[in-house]
């Protein structure tokens, strides 16, 4: 008994040390590609944003009183480390000189993105010496991204430059969107990978529906959990996580104990965070009723127009017009196409009963979603946002729910139906990253 007792202890050590190496090759594989797309971003993202914001230096303060584990700067990820003066000099060539003055991580001193390391005692000489006129710095009214330096280190800036160069700053937050949402092909490709992972979970999920057992609940909690299981970090991983359905007549039951029974269309809202990136998907599945082997054909023929309404999307989304130009050539183009659209009201009960109703919000991705995502957000929400142009290689989320009456269930009577993909613009138009839906997962 002592030799089996022995054995097993032995063999645990062993998957447990090949366990943590394999854990060991994963996070230094991530953080490679971190290092690349930053040093790739650097090159070829950087030169663009601060010459078309006229910035001659981009002065990123990491604040003096953070820690590596704690006082998260939002840029942290991308330029690799949690402190640290980051300065950015555009000197006239095809590549921007990349400084770090002051305490950084070994991290940032081994990617080999950066050109020169030095105290932040030499601040005011570094910069005297390029003598740059316009001076972007990490503070905004409105933009959390580019509001990462503290008030205490915006005074010892301002003390360290003196007045000649502190009367040149202006805020970064222009800069900062324009290098945050133009994407090189290394993050691409990862984002892609990711995505693909998040539909894997979703499409996991609806097999643990045991219909008459299983509630919203239970599901939401599964997929919560995977947060952890999976080895995603999350801000979001103990919180639940968005799983719903509306009945007839647009109550929503969410993330409750409902028993999820015959006739329910459940909506899975997931995403998941690795490294710097976050994704936002949706997957839609039909519990069927005794009896049934198939969608019943009032919510087959919502589906059908709810894949119309996407190609009248991904036709007149482009590379080049403004956030607020694409809505509205949107909201005409849906209108032309016989739809009705509902604007800020998510439903209007006062439409034509025989029209589809539509409603979206493409908000930016990548790093973030919802109002802390920088970049255009073509919607009638972000109007502050309005005016951004759209740029190749825009990651952004192709949201939008449609309310679809069925008279013959009585009048007000819809059907709700929510599709969401994760997508990217190109020059050819809105492209997918990965398969996107295609058909409502059947729960039998």
């Amino acid at each position: 008994m002592k030799k089996i007792r022995i054995v097993l202890i032995l063999f645990s050590t062993f998957m447990l040390v090949q366990g943590f190496h394999a854990q060991t090759q994963k996070a230094e594989a991530m953080m490679d590609m971190l290092d690349l797309i930053r040093k790739e971003k650097f090159d070829f993202v950087l030169p663009d944003a601060m010459r078309e914001n006229k910035i001659d230096m981009w002065i990123h303060v990491m604040g003096t009183n953070n820690y590596e584990d704690g006082n998260f700067d939002p840029l942290r990820l991308d330029l690799g480390s949690n402190t640290g003066f980051f300065i950015f000099t555009d000197c006239g060539d095809d590549r921007i000189e990349r400084a770090v003055l002051g305490r950084c991580s070994d991290r940032a001193h081994d990617c080999g993105a950066y050109d020169i390391f030095a105290p932040k005692s030499d601040l005011n000489k570094f910069v005297a010496k390029r003598d740059p006129k316009r001076i972007a710095v990490n503070y905004s009214e409105h933009l959390a991204v580019s509001d990462g330096i503290s008030h205490t280190d915006y005074l010892r800036l301002v003390e360290a430059l003196g007045d000649k160069y502190a009367k040149r700053m202006v805020s970064a937050e222009d800069l900062i969107t324009d290098f945050r949402t133009r994407r090189v092909m290394s993050e691409i490709v990862f984002y892609g990978e990711l995505c693909k992972k998040t539909v894997e979970v979703i499409e996991k999920a609806f097999d643990i529906i045991e219909p008459g057992i299983t509630t919203l609940s239970d599901v939401s909690q599964w997929l919560t959990d995977q947060y952890v299981s999976r080895g995603f970090g999350s801000d979001i991983q103990f919180s639940r996580v968005g799983v719903f359905l509306r009945d007839p007549d647009g109550n929503e039951n969410g993330m409750d104990d409902h028993v999820l029974q015959g006739g329910d269309l459940v909506h899975l809202d997931f995403g998941l965070i690795m490294m710097n990136y976050r994704t936002d998907i949706k997957r839609l599945g039909y519990v069927l009723r005794e009896g049934e082997t198939a969608l019943p054909p009032e919510i087959q023929r919502v589906f059908e127009h709810a894949l119309k309404v996407r190609k009248i999307f991904r036709k007149n989304i482009k590379v080049g017009p403004t956030a607020g130009e694409t809505l509205e050539r949107l909201i005409s183009k849906l209108q032309e196409s016989g739809y009705v659209y509902t604007g800020e009201d998510e439903y209007d009960r006062t439409a034509d009963p025989n029209k589809h109703q539509v409603h979206f919000d493409f908000h930016c991705l990548g790093h973030s979603w919802g109002d802390e995502a920088v970049g255009p957000r073509i919607s009638p929400w972000g109007q502050d946002r309005a005016h951004i142009k759209i740029p190749a290689y825009h990651l952004f989320v192709l949201e939008y729910m449609m309310h679809s009456p069925v008279p013959a269930w009585g009048k007000g009577k819809h059907i709700y139906m929510a599709i969401e993909d994760d997508v990217i613009v190109t020059d050819r138009g809105v492209e997918f990253l990965y398969t996107p839906i295609k058909e409502i997962r059947l729960i039998h």
